[in-house]
């Protein structure tokens, strides 16, 4: 049996929405859940498919991408938010709130930013994810904050890069900001997820605990591989949709398939 995780990253825009969604990941056999908090500070405004014509002349239907639009700050109640999300997710949670800067949907100023994710800290949540980026007394800070009671995933989404051994170096040199650092690397083709993956292979005979990945083709390798890399942590998502692998996403579902195929659970 695999000692690896599973976390499935939460879709909904509004608390009801992300507690639904859990309760849809704990029955698909999720470990933890990851809830974006900063999914609430945007509307997400679906746009109808475009009808276009591809190389052999066909018309074809083409998905567009969402608009998300910004929500004011001030719309969010942070502290009962956070406490009907715990009340309403059985399982373990890595809680997250993603600046614009880091890929995420939090618009406000850093500070109110560090602000919820100490309220999240003081809620006892499992897991609080604490970017490597953050300006270093406020992050010491939040780290002090969480003590024993909660585990830190410190986090970084990076360029593609050109070689493993500037993953390695990147990790090692912060092996001590979490107990999982986590490192997601933007916009990779399948060669910049062999440096990942050969990245991974190497560490995962060394003593830091790692989840790295990519968005983009081939990005789903070290999720695939997860059990074999010794990465304790593994991202996956609900969706279905037709693009996951373009994106360097996988189904929870999918991902338990390739598993039991590949005799790693």
């Amino acid at each position: 049996m695999t000692e690896t995780q599973i976390c499935v990253t939460l879709r909904g825009h509004s608390v009801e929405d992300m507690i639904r969604d859990a309760s849809r990941a704990t029955a698909a056999g999720a470990d933890v859940v990851e809830v974006c908090f900063d999914n609430l500070y945007v509307n997400r405004i679906e746009i109808d498919p475009i009808i276009i014509k591809n190389e052999d002349g066909d018309e074809v239907s083409q998905k567009q991408e969402p608009i998300m639009e910004q929500r004011p700050i001030a719309d969010v109640e942070v502290e009962s938010s956070v406490q009907t999300l715990k009340d309403g997710i059985q399982i373990p949670v890595i809680f997250t709130c993603r600046s614009s800067a880091e890929g995420g949907y939090f618009h406000g100023d850093e500070g109110a930013r560090v602000a919820i994710l100490k309220v999240a800290i003081e809620s006892e949540v499992s897991w609080i994810d604490l970017e490597i980026s953050i300006a270093s007394k406020a992050r010491k800070a939040l780290v002090k904050a969480c003590g024993e009671g909660t585990s830190i995933i410190a986090s970084s989404h990076l360029p593609a890069v050109s070689s493993a051994e500037e993953i390695i170096e990147y990790v090692t040199a912060n092996s001590d900001a979490g107990d999982i650092i986590k490192c997601c690397y933007k916009g990779v083709e399948h060669s910049a997820s062999l440096h990942i993956f050969e990245a991974a292979h190497t560490l995962s005979d060394s003593d830091i605990n790692v989840a790295l990945m990519g968005n983009g083709r081939g990005g789903d390798w070290t999720r695939i591989h997860a059990p074999l890399l010794k990465q304790p942590l593994v991202y996956t998502t609900l969706d279905r949709d037709y693009s996951l692998v373009k994106r360097g996403h996988i189904n929870i579902n999918d991902l338990r398939t390739a598993w039991g195929i590949l005799e790693y659970e």
